[in-house]
């Protein structure tokens, strides 16, 4: 059992990207989460809550007054023996996921290090996919122009990442997937299609059907299961759920109408890990694919999606990649890094396995929360 949670601090982040990054009717250039920081007298327990720029998760404001105003508090006081104690904690909170995964997440932290556990562990990897390597997906939103794409692809292709996922959007969507395949070849490539399209455009996904695409990922409104089970029949390359899968029940339907071959698993969409690991062993009872997804978090988020994709269902590269991709810095230590050419190393060390730097904690923060046993502020 770990000891009581005697304080729980919260620290609002912003880092900037090295690069705007544009999906649909989106553009961003500064990333907002929020770091949780669970203390007991045995350990510190680590969460991140991450809302992404494109919708599928609440707005940073909305996590901020969540999890200051009520889940905080109602952390302190608490111990767990197992990941079903954590999950009967979350059960009495209140608000979106995007919050609750920031602190069930350090809830798992917590535990790990009480149990000298990794998280990879609590969620019941195997001992064969921990000695494995996780391959790391190459993510690129939209480019001005093709011959911007083209360059980014091929600066970052000598990383090594094993897949490449480019966004498109409607009246730029067969232009830059037929450009990327004449200039790659038959590199593994997908699609991001941010909810932009209807079932109106089934012929643009026919047409996208002929470049041997390893799937269309979210191409449809999260609630339109029709559309999405309507444009999967039509075409033989998998469709992909993402803002669709955030509950069970949810994806459960989705499967039952045939909506989807694959699943991306995202922690922030999702709520933590506990019910990541329960669509995951849905989908692979039904036969679905799973891989893992980013908003992309900062280096908490990354480091929890690397535990989260040594999950033998995970069948694809994730979307994780090292620090220094997206962010002008980062303030996990040590810094996610490929552990060799385009795949990361699942952490050794119990819980998370990474702590904060707190020096950048202090720079990049731009408010600050604590409740604490004993104290209301």
């Amino acid at each position: 059992m770990t000891a009581p949670v005697e304080r729980v601090s919260l620290t609002h982040l912003q880092i900037p990207l090295k690069e705007p990054f544009r999906v649909a009717g989106t553009e961003v250039g500064l990333k907002d989460a929020i770091l949780l920081v669970l203390e007991s007298r045995e350990g510190i327990g680590l969460g991140e809550c991450s809302p992404g720029p494109a919708g599928g998760c609440e707005s940073l404001e909305s996590c901020w007054s969540e999890l200051s105003d009520r889940i905080a508090p109602s952390l302190l006081g608490s111990s767990f023996t197992t990941v079903g104690d954590i999950a009967k904690l979350v059960a009495k909170w209140d608000g979106g996921n995007c919050a609750k995964a920031g602190a069930e997440t350090a809830c798992w932290d917590l535990l790990g290090q009480a149990r000298h556990a990794t998280i990879a562990e609590l969620l019941g990897v195997s001992d064969e996919q921990l000695d494995m390597n996780i391959e790391s997906g190459l993510t690129l939103g939209l480019y001005p122009t093709v011959v911007g794409l083209l360059k980014a692809i091929e600066c970052h292709l000598e990383e090594g990442y094993r897949r490449v996922k480019i966004e498109v959007e409607p009246g730029r969507d067969v232009e830059l997937v037929h450009a990327v395949r004449q200039h790659f070849g038959d590199i593994p490539l997908m699609i991001e299609a941010s909810a932009a399209y209807t079932v109106q455009d089934l012929d643009v996904f026919r047409e996208l059907d002929d470049y041997d695409l390893l799937m269309f990922e979210q191409p449809m409104a999260a609630n339109d299961l029709e559309g999405l089970a309507k444009l999967q029949g039509a075409v033989s390359t998998p469709v992909c759920l993402d803002e669709t899968a955030t509950t069970i029940e949810g994806t459960a339907e989705a499967i039952r109408r045939g909506a989807c071959k694959v699943v991306n698993l995202k922690l922030q969409n999702l709520g933590g890990f506990g019910p990541a690991v329960a669509v995951h062993d849905l989908c692979y009872q039904n036969g679905v694919a799973c891989w893992v997804g980013t908003t992309p978090e900062l280096g908490v988020g990354r480091a929890q999606g690397i535990h989260l994709a040594a999950l033998g269902n995970c069948r694809y590269p994730t979307d994780i990649e090292p620090s220094s991709r997206w962010f002008v810095d980062d303030y996990i230590l040590p810094l996610i890094e490929h552990s060799a050419p385009g795949v990361l190393s699942v952490p050794t060390r119990p819980g998370l396995g990474y702590q904060v730097d707190r020096a950048k904690v202090r720079r990049y923060g731009v408010r600050h929360r604590e409740v604490a046993v004993g104290s209301a502020s």
